[in-house]
């Protein structure tokens, strides 16, 4: 959990002074007084006072809190803002009463307390123990994040040492134990288990339990689907399993004085209704709710909360769990149920395999997520596809599967649905490539690998038409897929006409989709809503490019240069992080598998291997001869020693990092940029990596890396939001903050050694030249695509006055700017001194080389895997080959050794040299 202004403010509204935490938890100074730290079983706690100021949330309470108070939690926010609960014993001690009974919990049992204390359960596990006088099992908290840690303390195969008896879990969280593990470990017959509760979500289905256990297993053991919500705190139904049935009870009242009701919307013919639970003793006070809303004098002996949750009432009364009721959306113009159609989906899985739909709201997008057991290829993904789409309605169809074999969990346990959408949310796309993706991955007679041969056999043998060919009806496209695609497509439109005309192609069965494809390639698509006219050679050009200044590149047919591969290391999944090297004798970079390797830049060989909790896109530090840093997807900064591979701290920041942090000029300041969504800047000690100061800039994440500027103690910091503000680097005070239209995905540069200006990129593609003293906008340049590629500026000792900006663009080319910075007669200006077309888009940032006796060289890699090395001045490729795998990775070259390092998709770091 972070601990954050969000936090303060919640401790506010709770009427709450104090806070301690665990040691490994960092609190920052702006709302927290440090008072004090104490030894508890030797792990570390701190104590921490709250600052309180005239302008703080006064505590929530109208009304004086119940008498006989136990504790005040926050509901999860799975679906929806916090809510502030204040518990009395009454609620929590129904939970203790029944399960002890129920159960027969007594000394001899020995409970996981594993849940996190933010979340309800664990007041249950520790309290259970307290009344029954069983054992607490309590473990670490870096041990929870490695399952197969967690299951050889709970269940050790040392005969001498004893299990655990009484297991309460998420399914989600119990499903990362893996289901050979849960069979032969812990739901099997010599198991010391008893009791299995699961619950905070769905109940797994039949066909799942009988992967896990044999039916015989429910005569030894108690497994239970229990139900509850924070406002009645906390289980209130449960359901103990005699059978493997096909529909699972949400179970009957755990107490005498709980009641459900249901909720229809019209009538009781309805199949589905809203639970609620009531009860006239379990009575949470909810501020929220309780100060806002007129209770009614019928309703005044029984108190009944909303669970949000849609359920079915069969005929002999049992109750079973249906969907969420906000799961339910509107689909161009069709009511579509994810739970419903994930149900559909998972009949038609292989055993022991899971399905999740997810709703993208920004694009109307319907996503589905498959987790697979094993990894399956291209071919068996689109059969098992095809078959899926086959049972579905047009309405119910999504857009997109995404397979995986993992699905990421919160820190409550719960399936992380923000976090996987992330995961399944692709990089823009050109407009061709996102009808051509959904042609691929969607219809099955279109093939795009076979194409060429279907095409030729077709010529020959006067077959029907088939590939691009085919009309998108022929293929199998309906008038619902269309809508979808032209939504998304239309993103990119400038002119509503244009839009119109796609849907109108896509429908009429007369218009192949080559023609399609080819409007949208003539319509020059961008982001920005502006119109972009061809590129036109320039009147009277003397340069020695054919009189185009370099605008029309021409390849050179025998390469002057030739690079050769020297090594390559396999990081066992894709390597989309920026590659870093320390002074020419170590090379460093992290991958999707979560490994993060320091490499002998010449041999490959392995220097060290650190192991993060989650992956890494984040550009390695070097601190020192001995020390780097790295950010991690699990929202916490790691120091570590590059030699040894041994991890000598942690920070937690709070969200996804991917920007590089920023070790100061001075070396005394470490500055972390990322996704938190309280604090998305951190200025730390570089010494102790205490936290400095902290601050939120702009409403969204920041992508990229701060921008120091030199002896003014300042930062320039870009977010997705489109905002770019100068801070002070001593107190985070904002010196002026200046907004763009679009977001910032590149990392701002200074244009020149003198440094008045410095460059921001919109993803839309404008490439602004800004003032360092105000921020304003000096000069623009707009290329004709999306910009990802951060910015890179060359000034050559040649060149008196200007200074070159060289960039990625996925309108396929490279892109190099000429930019005056003599600016005392003129004011500052963009021109096109050349770019290239590198055959894919380009989300890399270009590096530089320097080669003696060639000179100056400008290498990049576009999405296909396509290297390119090109002249610096006119832009002439010299060199280029093409990788097995996509690059989005940024490349490094170290000059002494004329090698340069390349991450790839196919999960490969390679290295080159001249």
């Amino acid at each position: 959990m972070m601990l954050s202004k969000a936090l303060h403010s919640q401790m506010c509204s709770a009427g709450v002074d104090y806070l301690v935490v665990s040691g490994h938890m960092s609190v920052g100074a702006v709302y927290f007084e440090r008072i004090d730290t104490c030894l508890v079983y030797n792990e570390e706690y701190k104590l921490f006072k709250l600052k309180r100021t005239p302008s703080d949330p006064p505590a929530q309470a109208q009304k004086p809190l119940p008498a006989n108070m136990c504790y005040t939690i926050t509901t999860t926010g799975t679906t929806g803002t916090p809510k502030l609960i204040h518990v009395p014993y009454e609620c929590i001690a129904p939970n203790v009463v029944a399960l002890s009974q129920k159960l027969n919990v007594s000394m001899a049992d020995i409970i996981y307390l594993g849940t996190p204390c933010t979340f309800d359960p664990f007041v249950v596990e520790l309290f259970l123990a307290l009344q029954t006088g069983a054992a607490l099992l309590v473990s670490h908290h870096t041990m929870r994040e490695a399952p197969s840690k967690v299951l050889s303390a709970l269940f050790p195969t040392n005969v001498t040492t004893t299990g655990i008896t009484i297991l309460q879990m998420t399914p989600s969280l119990f499903r990362q134990f893996g289901a050979a593990a849960i069979r032969e470990r812990i739901l099997s017959n010599s198991s010391t288990l008893r009791v299995l509760l699961l619950g905070g979500e769905p109940f797994p289905s039949s066909a799942e339990l009988i992967t896990w256990m044999e039916p015989r297993v429910l005569l030894q053991k108690h497994i239970c689907n229990i139900y509850g919500i924070t406002e009645v705190s906390c289980w209130s139904l449960l359901h103990i399993l005699h059978s493997l049935q096909t529909q699972m009870p949400l179970g009957t009242p755990i107490d005498d004085e709980t009641v459900v009701r249901i909720q229809y919307q019209s009538d009781r013919n309805m199949q589905h209704g809203e639970l609620f639970l009531g009860s006239a003793t379990r009575r949470c006070y909810i501020p929220e709710i309780d100060d806002v809303e007129v209770v009614r004098e019928e309703d005044s002996a029984i108190c009944f909360r909303s669970t949000g949750d849609l359920v079915v009432r069969l005929e002999d009364g049992t109750i079973c769990y249906g969907e969420r009721a906000n799961d339910v959306v509107k689909r161009a113009g069709n009511r579509i149920s994810l739970g419903l159609i994930t149900r559909k989906i998972e009949k038609c899985l292989p055993s022991g395999e899971l399905a999740t739909c997810l709703w993208l709201e920004e694009l109307q997008k319907l996503i589905c997520c498959i987790r697979t057991l094993e990894l399956k290829t291209k071919v068996q993904q689109r059969a098992q596809t095809f078959d899926i789409l086959s049972k579905l309605l047009n309405a119910e169809q999504p857009d997109r599967f995404v397979y995986l074999q993992h699905f990421p969990c919160n820190v409550h346990g719960k399936l992380d649905k923000e976090l996987l959408l992330k995961e399944c949310i692709p990089l823009a796309q050109p407009a061709q490539e996102i009808l051509k993706s959904f042609l691929h991955d969607r219809l099955e007679c279109v093939d795009v690998s076979n194409e060429r041969m279907a095409k030729k056999q077709r010529l020959e043998c006067g077959l029907q038409p088939c590939g691009y060919e085919l009309s998108f009806r022929q293929a199998g496209g309906t008038s619902f897929h269309a809508i979808t695609i032209c939504r998304e497509i239309g993103l990119q439109m400038c002119i509503d006409d244009e839009q119109r005309h796609v849907f109108e192609m896509l429908l009429d069965e007369n218009v192949p989709l080559r023609t399609v494809l080819r409007f949208l390639d003539t319509a020059k698509l961008v982001a920005n809503n502006t119109k972009l006219k061809p590129l036109e050679p320039l009147a009277n050009c003397t340069s020695g490019s054919g009189g185009t200044c370099g605008l029309t590149i021409t390849r050179i047919e025998q390469p002057e240069i030739k690079f050769q591969l020297h090594w390559k290391v396999n990081f066992s999944k894709c390597i989309d992080s920026p590659v870093s090297q320390y002074e020419g004798r170590y090379i460093c970079v992290g991958a999707h598998s979560h490994i993060l390797r320091t490499l002998d830049p010449q041999t490959g060989i392995e220097q060290s291997s650190v192991k993060l909790p989650d992956r890494i896109e984040c550009k390695v530090t070097f601190l020192s001869e001995q020390l780097a840093m790295v950010g991690c997807y699990d929202g916490c900064l790691y120091g570590f020693n590059h030699l040894t591979g041994d991890i000598v701290w942690r920070v937690e920041i709070g969200g996804m990092i991917k920007a590089q942090p920023l070790l100061t000029a001075d070396g005394s300041r470490i500055v972390v940029c990322s996704y938190a969504e309280d604090y998305n800047v951190f200025c730390l000690s570089a010494e102790r990596q205490e936290v400095l100061w902290c601050m939120k800039i702009g409403e969204k994440a920041i992508f990229a890396s701060p921008l120091e500027l030199p002896n003014e103690q300042s930062l320039v910091i870009c977010t997705l939001d489109g905002g770019y503000t100068r801070i002070a680097l001593t107190d985070g005070s904002v010196e002026w903050a200046q907004k763009c239209k679009e977001p910032l995905f590149a990392t701002p540069v200074l244009l020149d050694s003198k440094p008045s200006l410095f460059l921001c990129a919109e993803v839309a593609g404008r490439v602004h030249a800004c003032h360092v003293g105000n921020g304003k906008i000096m000069a623009t340049y707009t290329a004709e695509g999306n910009i990802f590629s951060s910015l890179v500026v060359k000034t050559p000792p040649t060149q008196m006055g200007y200074s070159f900006v060289v960039f990625g663009c996925i309108d396929r080319h490279v892109y190099c700017l000429r930019c005056n910075t003599e600016r005392v007669r003129q004011p500052v200006y963009f021109e096109l001194q050349w770019k290239v077309d590198m055959g894919a888009p380009v989300y890399a940032t270009p590096t530089l080389l320097t080669i003696q006796l060639i000179g100056h060289l400008v290498w990049s890699c576009a999405t296909d895997g396509r290297v390119v090395l090109m002249n610096f001045h006119n832009g002439q490729i010299q060199w280029s080959a093409k990788l097995p795998g996509e690059i989005f990775s940024t490349s490094c070259y170290i000059e002494s050794l004329r090698r340069v390092y390349v991450g790839c998709r196919d999960n490969y770091l390679y290295c080159l040299g001249v």
